[in-house]
């Protein structure tokens, strides 16, 4: 008896160093990244020793990330990524969710693997996307793992991601996970059907983005209201061109009515989803994809 208290007691120290080193190494990550950022907001951005420093802090900060992810650990994923985070100056790109990113094998999906103090930093720094509850633990992110403007700004490529449903997922009681159907686009993407499935999973202190592309079914109910209600947009925008430009209250009816139009378009798509044959398979795919964190 004594003996296995003392086994366990070890693995409880083991286990309580282990946080530890992962707590010191993030902190010395943001801490790092930080003060990198903070140089180059002032740098000379035309010399072009400054961009060679700026690769080699990015060199630097991937080492970093990549001993607090480690191994991928991903069926069909190499073992290896790399550092998701390609500026640290305000250009396009900046802000991203920091993590190591890796492609799969047959290139249809890709991986975003990063910690919870991670994601909670960066959530703390944005201010688009509503803070979790911290009282709910990793539930607390449940809202997070569902919001448009998330995907958005953690993916930062130049495309925003619309949400056209959720599909249910199971994960165990250690963690939470989260899937939608998606498709990523820079206007609105009515009538097109979504794409792509996202799925969001904390499994301990790792949490994993991974998207993949499929083909997911059109719903003609749902695009025939669409183009109905979009009548109303374009008699709108006739209006504006009629009047050379200057009726600038027409123009804006446009955009109200063409975003009043997508918006009941992809409510219209969510609803009717669980009744489409495919609906299973998207179910089974999502939960698939789930199943990959361990």
């Amino acid at each position: 008896m004594l003996r296995i208290a003392s086994g366990f007691a070890l693995a409880c120290v083991l286990v309580s160093m282990t946080s530890h080193a992962a707590d010191a190494a993030t902190t010395a990550y943001l801490a790092a990244r930080d003060k990198a950022v903070a140089t180059f907001k002032v740098a000379n951005l035309e010399d072009p020793k400054t961009d060679e420093r700026i690769q080699a802090s990015l060199q630097t900060l991937q080492g970093m990330m990549q001993g607090i992810v480690g191994p991928i650990r991903l069926q069909g994923f190499p073992p290896k990524g790399s550092y998701y985070v390609d500026t640290l100056t305000d250009e396009e790109g900046y802000g991203k969710l920091d993590g190591m990113a890796v492609g799969s094998s047959d290139e249809k999906s890709f991986a975003l693997i990063t910690t919870l103090p991670l994601l909670r930093d960066w959530l703390d720094h944005s201010s688009d996307i509503p803070k979790p509850s911290t009282s709910t633990g990793v539930d607390g992110l449940a809202g997070v793992f569902t919001s448009e403007t998330f995907y958005t700004e953690a993916f930062s490529d130049d495309a925003h991601y619309y949400k056209y449903a959720e599909l249910p997922v199971a994960q165990g009681t250690s963690g939470v996970a989260r899937a939608i159907l998606f498709t990523s686009a820079q206007d609105d993407p009515a009538p097109s059907p979504p794409d792509g499935i996202l799925v969001a999973v904390v499994n301990g202190e790792r949490v994993v983005l991974l998207r993949k592309s499929w083909t997911a079914p059109d719903i003609p109910e749902c695009a025939a209201a669409y183009r109905e209600a979009n009548k109303k947009a374009d008699a709108a925008l006739s209006a504006y061109h009629a009047s050379k430009l200057a009726d600038k209250a027409k123009f804006d009816q446009f955009g109200d009515l063409r975003e009043k139009a997508n918006g009941a378009f992809l409510q219209c798509y969510a609803q009717r989803l669980p009744s489409v044959a495919a609906y299973a398979s998207l179910v089974h795919e999502a939960q698939s994809m789930v199943d990959l964190v361990k």
